[in-house]
């Protein structure tokens, strides 16, 4: 009967082992991500901006004009959809 039980324990755990592969963690996703020791953290992406004065500094840095922005919040241009419909 001895041996049964060890056969029976041996099976359970060569079947637990390989039942689930080695993966992301289930937490993974456009907010966090898995590092390469295992531990979940945050990403360090902010979401992009939606509007107001942070879409306006995002618009000049991505033309290498974000020493401007400070100017453009002075003078009131904040609104990224006006400033989109100037020529």
């Amino acid at each position: 009967a001895a041996s049964t039980s060890t056969a029976a324990a041996s099976t359970s755990t060569a079947s637990a082992s390989t039942a689930a592969p080695a993966g992301p963690s289930p937490l993974s996703s456009r907010l966090f991500t898995t590092t390469p020791d295992g531990r979940t953290v945050l990403r360090e992406t902010p979401p992009p901006p939606t509007g107001g004065m942070a879409a306006v500094a995002a618009a000049l840095a991505q033309v290498n004009l974000q020493a401007y922005a400070a100017a453009f919040d002075a003078e009131g241009y904040d609104d990224i959809s006006f400033l989109r419909g100037l020529d």
